[in-house]
């Protein structure tokens, strides 16, 4: 069943879905100052969206690569600390599938490795630990727990502290069972909350680092100076073993998204009036559709006719997958300009200039069968047109009779609308990606 929302409510979706929210510091909140001690110490990076790479330009990344620096410079200053033990730890955001989530956290936990083991390459691998979280709901249920603000935040609680099967999504690929129920609150509204304040502190790796200070040995007695001995011959030198060349990166390419869909409606297809639409995924949950009509004759003879040519513009919202599936409501703008008779006594023609409205609209978009290229979609909207036309009389080149101006609330968009829709491999060719 569609939930019905009011206006403030769609606005909040809309600001949501297009922004992109930010926290002052990258330090996860786990490894906060009082938690470190002389011999304890975590480090916290943080990665952007699908990226493994340890990027030090983003958010606080380039304050704690400094912090990673001097604290390995100190321990190889410091003759008397020891490396007790170290563990790496790495953790997606939940927005993807769990095969590449899972793929994603453990990717960041070894670049995170690769990272310190560049200061520190004497690290025995005895005392490394390591833990890729794949996501961190527990991290998530802390974050919310502090944040009383939180819409249906007992609710939110109440799904992530349970276990549930899991689904799937819409490419038939596992998730874990809890990211639907969250999706399902107020009609995506609460996941979007979800995503601007936490999922960024959720797309991070990390390393616990435990040291141990030796005491300092008590002085010996200087022994009596001994004759010298007789130089020994020189060693023969010892050749190093070649380094191992470093393994190629391993690229996931991310599912193919539907960019760009063109259509036509069918309705007015059947009345005879050419048509032709395009409609642009803008993000996952905004696209702008704009679709023109051109109607250049009369049917059957010159006193019935319905001579047309109109633009309607319209940014949508979707509560499903962008052009794919899943329901959506529009703003949509029709302007027009027409010469029209229906009947033998009057024929209406715009004053040599289009007319104009605002309307709202609702629809539903499926794909045709398995193949998600083709697709077809269900829209009707209503709305407020400001419609002035001249009347003239109804027999051929008739005389001007007068101007007549009408306010219009109704219907002002109805389609049964059949697309093709166009898919784009995002990759990028720098760095690793993996879909969230």
């Amino acid at each position: 069943m569609i939930r019905k929302i009011n206006i403030s409510i769609f606005v909040a979706l809309l600001l949501s879905a297009i922004s992109s929210p930010f926290s002052a510091s990258a330090q996860d909140d786990r490894l906060d100052a009082s938690w470190q001690t002389d011999n304890r110490h975590g480090v916290c990076v943080d990665f952007r969206v699908n990226s493994t790479t340890i990027d030090p330009a983003y958010r606080n990344n380039s304050t704690v690569l400094e912090r990673i620096d001097s604290l390995f410079n100190a321990i190889e200053a410091d003759t008397l600390i020891d490396i007790v033990s170290i563990e790496f730890c790495g953790s997606a955001s939940p927005e993807g599938n769990s095969i590449v989530n899972r793929r994603l956290s453990n990717a960041r936990m070894k670049a995170m490795e690769k990272m310190v083991k560049s200061h520190n390459s004497t690290i025995p691998e005895d005392i490394i630990v390591y833990n890729d979280h794949y996501i961190a709901w527990d991290h998530l249920i802390e974050l919310i727990e502090k944040d009383e603000t939180l819409p249906m935040r007992d609710k939110v609680l109440e799904i992530l502290r349970s276990e549930y099967p899991d689904s799937k999504d819409a490419y038939g690929v596992a998730i874990d069972g809890r990211i639907p129920e969250l999706r399902k609150l107020q009609g995506g509204y609460i996941w979007i909350l979800l995503h601007q304040r936490y999922f960024v502190k959720m797309r991070n790796a990390w390393f616990i680092l435990v040291t141990t200070r030796n005491q300092l040995p008590e002085p010996e007695p200087i022994p009596e100076p001994e004759p010298m001995p007789e130089p020994e011959p020189e060693p023969e030198p010892i050749l190093e073993p070649e380094p191992m060349p470093e393994p190629e990166p391993v690229v996931v390419e991310e599912p193919r998204v539907p960019l760009m869909s063109i259509k036509t409606n069918s309705l007015e297809v059947a009345a005879l009036i050419a048509n032709l639409g395009f409609e642009f995924r803008i993000t996952p949950r905004i696209s702008f559709d704009v679709i023109g009509h051109y109607s250049p004759y009369d049917y059957f003879k010159y006193n019935r006719k319905s001579r047309v040519f109109a633009i309607q513009p319209e940014i949508r919202y979707w509560w499903g997958e962008s052009l794919v599936k899943g329901h959506f409501i529009g703003l949509h703008v029709p302007v027009a300009g027409f010469n029209v008779q229906l009947n033998d006594k009057y024929r209406y023609q715009d004053p040599n200039h289009a007319i104009w409205g605002l309307g709202l609209s609702y629809g539903y978009a499926m794909p045709l069968g398995k193949d998600t290229n083709w697709g077809v979609e269900f829209t009707i909207g209503f709305g407020y047109m400001d419609i002035t036309y001249d009347v003239y009389e109804g027999v051929y080149n008739g005389k001007y009779l007068r101007t007549e101006t009408r306010n219009y609330f109704g219907l002002t968009r109805l389609g049964i609308d059949f697309s093709y829709r166009f898919n784009m491999d995002k990759k990028n060719k720098n760095t690793k990606t993996l879909v969230e």
